[in-house]
């Protein structure tokens, strides 16, 4: 088994990287057939007998997006979205996939997964709820989080989930960032922190399960899509949303509205790839709390987002642990431009606005 220090070591032989991707012509919205406001489409001139247009920008050094992952284990990590007591949030900008989906309330909660990367402060680390183990076991990761409901906390012991609970591990591994014991948005770690906690309980640092994306070698813009140059996604409690910078070649994120920042770094979080997964959410039974159940397994409908463009796809997953698949309308699998990629998991009723 790897150690830490051999594991990061390994880590940053392999690293290689991406570049920005081209931008693209505006036109006026409209609404499709499914409700959802979008712009028309509009095709650049280069199309390719692929559908897509390849940018000339080569990779540059030092990218995480272009690691072999298969082999390194990943982490996932429980962050917290409520309020404003939550922000800035930190380490998001450092996992290579982030997932945002529905908790009680209405609103949302980010599992980050991270390979290979050691951002220094993650957090506010928060409690499970057990379809993000859904999305957990697809990698194999260890799973980080503070507590969690009844469901989550019994599936993690019967699926034998590595997991680390702030509720049973020290203030050396979870710590808080204040002294304020009503205060439990303030929980953060750090990947350092939590790759010793690993060795100390023997968990495996290596996994047979590969990274389910593959990545373009330059960006690539699809063609048959339509503009996507401002997105909205609102769930009941929460509005989270991109614009696109052309310049930049990436998506600016926005949390109700606003810029949302990093802690560490100070800037505005931005992806590269945003994919929209449609799934039916519904409150579980006789619970006080209003917990949410999602039916992660079976099919469904959703968008790939990128370089200004999106385009529909479908997605299924056989069942809980296996990977989900997301493909275009002539079934292929679809491909990542490099660079961070946000999975919005959404309620089938969520407004979700493209234009």
């Amino acid at each position: 088994m790897l150690g830490r220090s051999s594991l990061l070591l390994a880590l940053c032989i392999l690293l290689i990287s991406f570049s920005a991707c081209s931008s693209q012509g505006k036109s006026e919205p409209q609404t499709t057939a499914d409700g959802i406001t979008a712009e028309a489409e509009k095709t650049p001139s280069g199309t390719t007998t692929s559908g897509a247009v390849e940018t000339e920008q080569s990779a540059a050094e030092g990218d995480i997006y272009s690691l072999p992952l298969s082999g390194v284990r990943p982490v996932a990590v429980m962050i917290d979205n409520q309020g404003s007591r939550v922000l800035p949030q930190g380490g998001l900008d450092k996992a290579q996939i982030v997932y945002e989906i529905i908790v009680e309330g209405g609103l949302t909660r980010f599992m980050p997964v991270f390979w290979g990367t050691m951002p220094e402060m993650i957090g506010p680390v928060r409690s499970s709820r057990d379809y993000f183990l859904d999305y957990t076991m697809e990698y194999d990761a260890m799973y980080v989080h503070v507590g969690g409901s009844p469901k989550a906390l019994a599936d993690i012991k019967k699926l034998k989930i590595n997991d680390i609970d702030g509720m049973r591990v020290g203030s050396d591994v979870i710590w808080d960032l204040t002294s304020d014991k009503s205060n439990w948005q303030d929980s953060y770690t750090s990947m350092e922190k939590l790759l010793d906690y690993t060795g100390a309980r023997k968990y495996r640092t290596t996994t047979d399960i590969k990274f389910p994306f593959t990545y373009n070698d330059t960006d690539v813009v699809p063609t048959d899509g339509q503009n996507a140059v401002k997105l909205t996604f609102k769930y009941p409690s929460m509005t989270s949303g991109y614009e696109y910078d052309s310049a930049a070649g990436t998506y600016k994120r926005l949390r109700l509205g606003k810029a949302q920042m990093e802690r560490v770094s100070g800037k505005q979080l931005e992806a590269k790839n945003i994919i929209v997964q449609y799934v039916r959410n519904y409150d579980i039974t006789n619970d006080a709390k209003g917990r949410q159940e999602m039916d992660t397994t079976g099919s469904g409908k959703g968008y790939f987002i990128t370089c200004g463009k999106a385009v529909k796809i479908t997605w299924s997953k056989k069942d809980r642990s296996s990977q989900t698949r997301y493909t275009d309308e002539s079934g292929n699998p679809i491909t990542l431009n490099r660079g961070q990629t946000w999975i919005q998991v959404v309620p089938l009723t969520s407004k979700v606005t493209i234009e």
